[in-house]
């Protein structure tokens, strides 16, 4: 199963760990998941245009069985992917931090949602 992980985007790539965490708890399981700051950018700026950035993404949620939304902080990047994955039949699967503030458009087109307190929890959830 290949899937798709949309998570806020920082240049200082601050959540870099946050990332590599999310990333091993699915591979645990067996999933597949393409992550744009880490399978492109190597966690480094990106030297793509804003239309190669956005292209690629579009290319790679589409071509994803499931699209994985770490929505424990928003941004419209995740928003735009998550449209793009929702217009495109890709299920959506929630993922948050257990005390984030999740909006209810998120979470109307979710399939099945995890609030976790440390992302290796996410190892033991079954999408």
């Amino acid at each position: 199963m290949k899937a798709f992980l949309a998570i806020k985007y920082y240049e200082d790539m601050r959540n870099k760990e946050l990332i590599e965490k999310i990333y091993k708890a699915f591979k645990r399981q067996g999933i597949e998941v393409f992550v744009f700051a880490r399978d492109v950018q190597h966690y480094k700026i990106c030297d793509l245009s804003p239309e190669e950035i956005m292209n690629r993404a579009f290319k790679e949620i589409k071509n994803s069985d499931i699209f994985i939304i770490d929505a424990s902080e928003l941004s419209i990047g995740i928003g735009v992917e998550a449209g793009v994955a929702y217009s495109h039949g890709v299920p959506i699967y929630l993922i948050a931090q257990k005390d984030a503030e999740v909006c209810n458009s998120i979470k109307g087109i979710s399939e099945k949602s995890c609030f976790y307190s440390l992302p290796e929890e996410l190892s033991q959830w079954k999408i």
